[in-house]
């Protein structure tokens, strides 16, 4: 069972808007405000649901809790979500479990292409495939284990999701009939944008094979439309609700950088290439060390003999070492001949008990700061993402402390009438 659940994580990865962990306050947190109305043991399924919500809606407005219809809130789910466990309502409107069970796969195709993935995404997908095979497997086996675990994943992740079905709800509110024709056209050419994309990628022609394909990771295409209009409806109320940036001067910048100018310190460092020959076979060494001092006195390509002769760890990338801290190797008497030798010089021949070699120095930098120049966008970022952070954090409190949930789970960082 241990091997079905390592199998299983990649699979319950969960990405989305994350808030502060700050869930409703009251001013007196012992005697607060009676719990929202919890489901039962067993969840409703989402036919059930459909049936029920009418009379929910009608019980709820006797209270005088505002609560958004089924209907309005999800009324094109997909089918293949039919009969799946409700395990949550966000001011009415339900959140699935296989929202949660089936995101990683959904992210795969919901997600911007990026060029470092290219052309790791169809193994990325056979994988997913493969661990849905065993996660079938694990719920047939062990149904209890599953259960369990799966009760686990749901409760863990519940929040992300109920945060953005908070935000996504709030802006299908504030949007007139025409205004979600367009935004629905808008979520459409999005998605048909990325499903060219993925054509091109998993090397498939329509659609219908693209769907086979997210079928076999456990997914559909039904749900990576849902789930991509959702986020782009919470990510739609956020920008409507952000108020303008203030403008950062270079000033205001350069202060910054001066309050935090340790954090911009350079140690000494030094890029530097090596051809270490082992000293186990002492004759096979002294073959490779004529052919070393040879080669150096001929003027050949240090990289190149490096790749030929050397012993040394990095001999496939020509014997080259990436920027290296003063301080950071261990033999110091190596070291400190990177930080004295001339730059482009072969040193002379190293001699240890277990190996010859020789170095060159190809870059060194004194200890010092990284010049504001260099960091001065990245500030500007820092500080705009900051103060945008604390607003989608104040956004997403205000959602919070008026919401009606429902969930026989407990949502991490909120506690029910505090």
């Amino acid at each position: 069972m241990r091997s079905y659940l390592l199998l299983l994580t990649v699979l319950l990865a969960i990405a989305g808007c994350k808030g502060d962990g700050v869930g409703p306050k009251v001013d007196n947190p012992v005697v607060g405000p009676p719990p929202p109305r919890r489901v039962g043991a067993v969840s409703k399924t989402a036919e059930q649901y459909a049936d029920a919500n009418d009379r929910d809606s009608a019980r709820s407005s006797d209270r005088g809790i505002a609560q958004t219809a089924f209907q309005e809130g999800d009324s094109s789910l997909p089918k293949g979500l039919e009969g799946n466990r409700v395990v949550a309502t966000v001011n009415g409107a339900p959140i699935f479990e296989s929202e949660i069970l089936e995101r990683t796969p959904v992210d795969l195709a919901v997600e911007n292409l990026s060029d470092a993935a290219r052309g790791t995404r169809g193994q990325l997908l056979e994988r997913y495939a493969q661990q849905h095979e065993q996660f079938l497997l694990f719920r047939e086996k062990e149904p209890e284990n599953c259960r369990k675990y799966i009760d686990a994943t749901v409760e863990r992740e519940l929040r992300t999701h109920v945060e953005r079905k908070l935000l996504s709800e709030a802006m299908r509110k504030l949007l007139k009939k025409e205004q979600k024709k367009s935004f629905d056209d808008y979520s459409k050419r999005q998605l048909q944008e990325k499903l060219e994309d993925l054509k091109t990628e998993w090397n498939v022609t329509s659609s219908a094979e693209i769907d086979r394909e997210l079928q076999r990771c456990g997914t559909s295409l039904a749900m990576v439309e849902l789930q991509l209009r959702n986020k782009l409806m919470a990510s739609q109320y956020i920008a409507s609700r952000l108020k303008s940036s203030k403008k950062l001067s270079r000033q205001d910048l350069f202060a910054y950088y001066q309050q935090h100018l340790k954090e911009y310190e350079v140690k000494a460092r030094v890029k530097w290439q090596q051809i270490l020959i082992s000293r186990r076979d002492e004759s096979k060494a002294k073959a490779k060390l004529s052919i070393l001092v040879d080669g150096i006195k001929e003027g050949r390509d240090f990289g190149e003999l490096a790749m030929e002769i050397s012993d040394g760890p990095n001999a496939d990338e020509k014997g080259l070492y990436d920027w290296t801290n003063r301080g950071s190797l261990a033999d110091t008497s190596l070291e400190e001949k990177l930080f004295k030798l001339p730059i482009g010089k072969p040193s002379e021949l190293i001699i240890g008990p277990q190996s010859y070699q020789v170095v060159v120095v190809r870059e060194r930098q004194d200890a010092g700061h990284t010049p504001f120049d260099e960091v001065q966008d990245a500030i500007r970022n820092q500080l705009e993402q900051s103060d945008h952070q604390g607003e989608i954090a104040a956004i997403l409190k205000e959602l919070w402390d008026t919401a009606t949930i429902d969930t026989p789970y407990q949502i991490q960082g909120y506690q029910p009438g505090q």
